[in-house]
């Protein structure tokens, strides 16, 4: 028994209650939404295979598992089968009674790549080979989903961008890059415009005046708002949401699962989980800053910005501050492979949490 809680010893107790609040809440978010329903079963067997997954990055040495051969050869065999999604022009990849998006698991592989790149340079900011290195790598992962997912395609493209400011972006090089987008927006708005999808320019369209796509595809803006502002300061009490019950919320299990959570629980339960997202975020970073190994550091610091990009994005869009975004919301929203995803994730947070102190 002392040996068993040895291997736990130095572990970031914060970090595992605040993503078993999450995941408390998660469960209480799906058994509403489908009112204890198949998919609140299913979920509930993601919650169990990725605790599973968690307690294997937590107790496995993170060094081993990270060898630049097997991500290396992880990564190849992902892009391969993201090859095979846009030929065959779905985002999911389907098995025998098993459905699985592998744009979620990109995200960890693009985090590991760039650590070990990062973890591997010589000197300080970021030198040409170090941008290169970063750029080669990520863009396979950034373009190949953004073809079938391009919402999932940019939150890739954030993660990357998170990464060169990390590694020592210079300000300069920022606002050139700012101004670059700026121009290339106005010179080929037009044709940029034409690109997207139907469905994508719905969005932003019902982003800009959602009034006047009432009953299209501004709908889900509207609905999402209602709900919010129904919950008041204690919200309608767990199952009691109008907007959930009877079925005014579209996509209440995965895309607006936080608008279910803040109609039903209201301000103080919808402030209560963003300030877990907030501390959760908190302290990956604060293990970042401790941790001596820079491999360490630096998974730390992508986790944290996948998080981060995750939540923004998601619940922005439900506030009407951003356009509505098919970005998942971490442990609130139902989807197996962004479960397990985001439990590994979190399990390499507690592996480096562990050996914060050491070199090896």
């Amino acid at each position: 028994m002392v040996f068993k809680l040895k291997k736990f010893g130095g572990i970031s107790w914060s970090v595992l209650l605040l993503t078993f609040f999450l995941l408390i809440a998660g469960a209480l978010n799906q058994a509403s939404a489908s009112m204890g329903g198949i998919l609140f079963k299913k979920q509930l067997l993601w919650f169990t295979l990725g605790a599973g997954l968690l307690l294997f990055f937590t107790l496995m040495d993170y060094q081993k598992i990270l060898s630049p051969k097997l991500i290396f050869g992880g990564y190849i065999l992902l892009l391969n089968f993201l090859l095979i999604l846009v030929i065959r022009h779905t985002r999911w990849l389907r098995l025998p009674g098993l459905s699985i998006q592998p744009s979620e698991f990109a995200k960890l592989f693009l985090i590991c790549l760039s650590a070990l790149i990062l973890y591997r340079r010589e000197g300080e900011g970021l030198d040409g080979k170090t941008f290169l290195g970063l750029s080669l790598l990520a863009f396979p992962l950034v373009v190949l989903v953004a073809l079938t997912d391009l919402d999932q395609g940019g939150m890739l493209f954030l993660i990357y961008l998170s990464f060169l400011v990390v590694a020592g972006l210079p300000r300069r090089w920022v606002v050139v890059t700012m101004v670059s987008i700026g121009v290339i927006a106005l010179l080929m708005g037009p044709y940029l415009w034409g690109l997207l999808k139907p469905y994508q320019r719905a969005r932003v369209e019902a982003f800009l005046n959602p009034e006047a796509f009432a009953l299209d595809r501004g709908y889900q803006i509207i609905q999402a708002l209602i709900a919010v502002g129904s919950g008041g300061l204690k919200g309608l009490g767990f199952k009691e949401g109008l907007s959930s019950r009877l079925n005014y919320l579209p996509e209440k299990h995965t895309d607006l699962a936080f608008a279910v959570w803040a109609e039903e629980w209201g301000f103080i339960g919808a402030s209560l989980v963003i300030l877990a997202y907030f501390f959760l975020i908190y302290q990956i970073l604060n293990i970042a800053a401790r941790v001596r190994e820079p491999l360490g550091r630096y998974l730390c610091y992508g986790v944290a910005s996948m998080f981060f990009w995750e939540v923004f994005i998601n619940i922005g869009g439900i506030l009407h501050l951003l356009p509505v975004a098919s970005v998942p919301l971490p442990f609130l929203s139902y989807g197996g492979s962004s479960v397990l995803a985001n439990m590994a994730a979190i399990g390499l947070v507690l592996n480096i949490s562990r050996r914060r102190y050491s070199f090896r």
